[in-house]
């Protein structure tokens, strides 16, 4: 069977995800990137890119697929997956649900006549600022509140990103904080130990596991970075409950939250955001308080398991617990008592 051709086809920008180049061509044609997918695989006969276009992983299956039908260089498309462009980064560094985005990015874009669309360094776990208007990214509507999913559609002959749950185009950066400036050089010092130094990448990865690891208290639902804060008794909020035990919490954790942790980790272990040979006070205490999970003392090599480990029967009912009703008059979980005060300085 002779597979179809498309006639028009956009090509990809330089720092475009994958996924939102599929999706500029799919809405040149009114369609949604799965609808399109679908009518392609079945023109390229029987079990033709079945799968869809991942952003990550370097799948030259779906990828020969959307080159053939866009007259592109297979090669082309494969250099911008993101384990091409940053081939020495672990995969729990990337982003795989969520990407957040910048709308005064999008802004520019059309200021420049050129379609809106979603840079790859999105989809980077440590990206919480945007680098060029220095706003923190979104991953929540401002219309809707929703979780962001963008849609892109046509609008006065540019394609625009719009909220896929209340159709409200995404606009407008909000201008520049001074929290976001000082995140931003945090993110970068990230950047460059998850690229550069792999020794001190495990002890990143240690101290981010060990903050969201649960107390050691049977049954408590908090995060041990709960001790940070100031007033007695906090309990995690629900959008921060996913990621508390989990192997790889910056994966479930929202923009806000991820930009916390890096706030921590400086105030806890300064510029270099890693624990060195001893901890400091509040660090100590803080990492005295974690429940004894496995990943937790594994220290080298840590990265090698991941992947391979469930998380433990403890952990589980972390998650359980988290789901259980917050007492009106405490503020707590039902059967936990706020014993804890002030750590941070």
């Amino acid at each position: 069977m002779v597979q179809a051709r498309l006639p028009v086809a956009p090509r990809p920008f330089r720092d475009e995800l994958l996924s939102s180049w599929v999706a500029r061509v799919a809405a040149r044609y009114g369609a949604e990137p799965l609808e399109l997918m679908v009518y392609l695989a079945g023109q390229g006969g029987k079990g033709a890119g079945a799968r869809q276009v991942d952003d990550v992983a370097r799948d030259m299956g779906p990828l020969m697929l959307w080159a053939k039908a866009c007259r592109i260089d297979p090669e082309r498309l494969r250099r911008r997956s993101l384990a091409s462009r940053y081939p020495d980064r672990p995969r729990d560094w990337f982003l795989t649900e969520t990407v957040p985005v910048c709308p005064a990015c999008f802004d520019a874009d059309v200021a420049a006549g050129r379609d809106a669309y979603l840079r790859g360094h999105w989809r980077l776990a440590e990206q919480v600022v945007c680098p060029v208007h220095q706003t923190m990214l979104l991953d929540r509507c401002p219309a809707c509140r929703g979780r962001l999913r963008p849609s892109l559609r046509m609008l006065n002959g540019l394609l625009r990103p719009f909220c896929r749950k209340c159709d409200a185009v995404l606009t407008g950066g909000g201008g520049k904080v001074d929290f976001a400036a000082g995140v931003l050089e945090l993110q970068r010092q990230i950047s460059e130990i998850v690229r550069r130094d792999s020794g001190r990448l495990d002890r990143l990865e240690y101290a981010i596991r060990t903050l969201w690891a649960p107390l050691d208290r049977d049954g408590a639902a908090r995060p041990v970075l709960a001790l940070w804060y100031d007033e007695p008794g906090w309990n995690c909020p629900f959008e921060a409950r996913a990621a508390v035990g989990r192997p790889a919490p910056l994966h479930h954790l929202s923009v806000r939250w991820r930009a916390l942790t890096l706030v921590i980790l400086h105030d806890l272990f300064g510029a270099d955001l890693v624990p060195g040979a001893v901890l400091p006070e509040a660090a100590l205490v803080l990492f005295q308080r974690a429940a004894p999970l496995p990943w937790l003392s594994e220290g080298q090599g840590t990265r090698a398991f991941k992947g391979k480990r469930g998380i433990d029967v403890g952990a589980e009912r972390v998650h359980r617990l988290s789901k259980r009703p917050v007492h009106r008059l405490n503020g707590n979980f039902l059967d936990e008592r706020g014993d804890f005060g002030r750590i941070h300085p």
